[in-house]
């Protein structure tokens, strides 16, 4: 009886080692994928970041610009029904216990690599 327990040990012991075989040559993959992909997606959060100043600098333009007043038509009847109302942005999410503020997007992507990088070393 002792003998099938240990064959049975064996087996297990011989399909855990296939599997983190299998899950160390994806995580490689994976890693070297991330490594060639860094400078894309550091070049896409700074594009990502120059169109937020952008569209900040826009609407305080558009702020800044005085609306014309339109002249109001005698024979059009008053609309009945209240106009809805859209909020220009949106509220702040609660930000998750244990969570550090990130002042830019590329000092986050940058962090990711750096701690990659720790990791794997």
């Amino acid at each position: 009886m002792t003998f099938v327990i240990d064959i049975a040990i064996l087996v297990l012991l011989v399909g855990t080692l296939t599997y983190a075989w299998v899950v160390d040559r994806r995580v490689r993959s994976l890693m070297r994928v991330l490594r060639e992909m860094e400078p894309m997606i550091g070049n896409f959060s700074e594009a990502v970041d120059r169109s937020e100043s952008t569209v900040s600098v826009l609407r305080s333009l558009g702020q800044q610009a005085e609306p014309k007043p339109r002249p109001q038509r005698e024979r059009e009847p008053e609309m009945t029904r209240a106009e809805p109302s859209f909020r220009t942005s949106r509220e702040r999410p609660t930000r998750p216990a244990g969570a550090t503020k990130a002042s830019g997007k590329s000092e986050l992507v940058r962090g990711f690599f750096e701690t990659v990088r720790q990791r794997e070393a």
